[in-house]
């Protein structure tokens, strides 16, 4: 990485036609010898440290066609510049009003101007860059309407105006793929001429003063991936039309005044990954059409409404009740939710009236029924103490003995959870259930059963034997240990050691949970993360690569000490093989390397650890962080503060030193060359050592 100032020599460069400096740390300002050099036609000196205003010979350059000055810290207005086609100053400290002559650039392709501190309105004369595919005045001051010449732009795609003071409505607009006008103070309705942005694939107009109801044109973007409505003052019910887009990954309208119930259509966006419905007013039934949605997958909110009536089976098996908060009266026998008075308006609603004198009968036969079972109970409590040894005997320690057969296992597992009945359910995974269950030895076992439709698909039978196979050879503290197994035809079923807290994810997204894992105990879990991780790829022959590691992942036992777990996607390397595979893991924490390589290697679990480490600091999943750690390209831009848990007090002295460089490690993890990132082992050693690099000198963290 160079630093310093640009050398005045490179002027003498006559010939060069593309010159690209950029990624390094230079410092000054834009020497002007580069004006000397009239062939140049690409000059590139984005993220760097130059400052100053942008020199006004640029415009003499009449060759040069792209412009990259962004990620610097250039002051002043924008220059009269020459014919370029594409031109970025984004993330700069540009200030000023957006000069009218810039509608001079007829050949302008692209438009970065984001990150800056313009005032002001977008010139009309911006209409005039009849080439323009891409523009993007996203996190400025501007202000006023948007121009309605923006609409005669035939070749703009991309359209990012958020995180401005534009007021007014919104005019009509080309044949958009992404319009972004989020974060503004847009008012009015939103246009049913929406609709006829057929090639859209993202829509968001969130945080705004939009009312009225959702236009039912919008279920005409049968090509939208993202669509965020949420936190306008939007009303009426939300249009069953939205059943249409079938290829809608992100659907986000919490915030508004929306009544009436949940559409039933909403069933059908099977791709979603999110859905937020919360902070409205929707009310009645959920749907049972909902439950065709992969919730194992789906970040949901669907708390703050006036929902009532029993949450179907389906969808509480696989969500979380808080979810669900503050709603009028949802029930569930799943969450052990009973229904208050909303119950008695659902069951007149259903017609399910019960005569009182079956009530009266029921109860007296209950409380006949537990009255035997008590007197039975307190005889058996004398068989149990004779037949313990006897029972001990014959099953001895059934876990050694259990094979493919299993007959003794699957006897005393069913016996235990009344064969798997669901008050014994303490989640639900990527493909099985897990249930609770205490053996005729008083011991406490995790049981993960294998749903039926999933036992019977080759990909989750190899997964459950993939997990055996794995965590039968492998032994560490930090790892979830695995007692037995069985197979049988009517379940299968895997018996791991009980973790009481639950997963990582469950913990940071609970607030009670998230305050007692404080700082220290962060970095306990950190630690322990490593240490297993370094175990599995240095400490195991051949090495194991997990390819899941996340936060739904790692359960927390009494003590907060971790354990990572589900290994059915992990994978031994092989030497004398190219180890390419097929993509696996979460969403948000594969290595991007995977998606053009699908060469698997422990510098995607190191990749996975990073992420883990910044959400276990943060509390949340560092997403945006990850994106601009890409652009910054300059680890020591990040501050602890940057991402600390504002739940957690501020750390002490010494413990901000050992968080500093845990979160150092982690984003040293999250370089986007693997073998730019330190190994799991090295980053164990470090974070065990007492006595690791002061916190100014700990991102020059070596690799392996």
């Amino acid at each position: 990485m160079l630093s310093g100032s640009i050398p005045t020599q490179i002027g003498n460069l006559n010939n060069l036609t593309e010159l690209d400096l950029s990624y390094n740390e230079f410092t000054g300002s834009i020497p002007s010898q580069i004006w000397n050099l009239r062939n140049l036609e690409r000059l590139e000196l984005g993220s760097n440290l130059l400052s100053g205003s942008i020199p006004t010979q640029i415009g003499t350059l009449r060759n040069l066609s792209e412009l990259d000055l962004s990620h610097n810290e250039f002051t002043g207005s924008i220059p009269d510049l020459g014919w370029l086609t594409l031109l970025n100053l984004s993330y700069n400290k540009l200030s000023g009003s957006i000069p009218a002559q810039i509608g001079s650039l007829r050949n302008l392709s692209e438009l970065h101007l984001s990150n800056n501190e313009f005032t002001g309105s977008i010139p009309i004369e911006i209409g005039d860059l009849g080439w323009l595919t891409l523009l993007d005045l996203s996190y400025n001051k501007l202000s006023g309407s948007i121009p309605t010449q923006i609409g005669s732009l035939r070749n703009l795609s991309e359209l990012d105006l958020s995180h401005n003071e534009f007021t007014g409505s919104i005019p009509d607009l080309g044949w958009l793929t992404l319009l972004n006008l989020s974060y503004n103070k847009l008012s009015g309705s939103i246009p049913a001429q929406i609709g006829s942005l057929r090639n859209l694939n993202e829509l968001d107009l969130s945080n705004n003063e939009f009312t009225g109801s959702i236009p039912i044109e919008i279920g005409d973007l049968g090509r939208l991936t993202l669509l965020d409505l949420s936190y306008n003052k939007l009303s009426g019910s939300i249009p069953t039309q939205i059943g249409n887009l079938r290829d809608l990954n992100e659907l986000d309208l919490s915030g508004n005044q929306f009544t009436g119930s949940i559409p039933m259509e909403i069933g059908d966006l099977v791709l979603l990954t999110r859905l937020y419905l919360a902070h409205n007013n929707l009310s009645g039934l959920i749907p049972t059409q909902m439950g065709k949605l992969h919730f194992d997958s789906l970040d949901l909110d669907m708390s703050y409404n006036d929902l009532e009536g029993p949450v179907p089976y389906e969808i509480a098996l696989e969500t979380l009740p808080e979810k669900w908060n503050n709603n009028k009266g949802l029930c569930s026998n799943y969450w052990k939710l009973p229904c208050k008075s909303s119950e008695k308006k659902i069951e007149k609603r259903l017609k399910l009236k019960i005569p009182i004198i079956i009530s009266l009968s029921s109860i007296i036969i209950l409380v006949a029924f537990v009255t035997v079972i008590v007197r039975f109970l307190f005889k058996q409590k004398s068989i149990n103490s004779i037949t313990d040894a006897t029972r001990t005997q014959k099953n001895g320690d059934i876990f050694s003995i259990w094979n493919y057969d299993g007959t003794i296992a699957y006897s005393d597992i069913m016996e235990a959870t009344e064969e798997f009945d669901i008050k014994y359910c303490i989640g639900t995974g990527g493909y099985g259930s897990v249930y609770v269950a205490m053996l005729p030895t008083g011991k406490v076992v995790a049981v993960k059963k294998l749903h039926r439709i999933e036992a019977e698909e080759k990909a989750y039978e190899n997964s459950f034997t993939n997990e055996i196979h794995v965590l039968t050879r492998i032994r560490h503290r930090n790892i979830v240990k695995l007692y037995g197994f069985c197979s049988h035809p009517r379940c299968n079923f895997l018996v791991y050691e009980y973790i009481e807290r639950g997963s990582l994810a469950y913990v940071l997204g609970n607030e009670e949970e998230a305050l007692e894992l404080d700082w220290r105990k962060r970095i306990k879990v950190i630690k322990g993360i490593a240490h297993a991780l370094s175990y599995l790829h240095h400490d195991c022959t051949p090495p194991l690569i997990h390819r899941d590691i996340s936060s739904n992942n790692v359960l927390l036992d009494a003590d907060l000490e971790p354990h990572v777990a589900d290994f059915g996607t992990s994978r031994f390397l092989n030497p004398n093989s190219s180890n390419r595979t097929i993509l696996a893991g979460t969403y948000g924490y594969i290595a991007p390397e995977l998606a053009y390589t699908m060469v698997v290697t422990e510098k995607c679990d190191v990749y996975s650890f990073g992420v883990l480490t910044l959400e276990t600091i943060m509390g949340r999943h560092p997403g945006e962080l990850i994106s601009s750690l890409s652009s910054l390209s300059r680890e020591k831009d990040i501050t602890l503060e940057d991402v600390l848990d504002p739940r957690l007090p501020p750390p002490a002295q010494l413990v901000a030193r050992d968080l500093t460089f845990s979160m150092m490690l982690g984003i040293a993890c999250l370089r986007s060359n693997p073998k730019s990132r330190p190994s799991m082992q090295y980053v164990s050693l470090e974070l065990g050592n007492p006595m690791n690099p002061d916190c100014n000198t700990s991102t020059q963290v070596h690799c392996g």
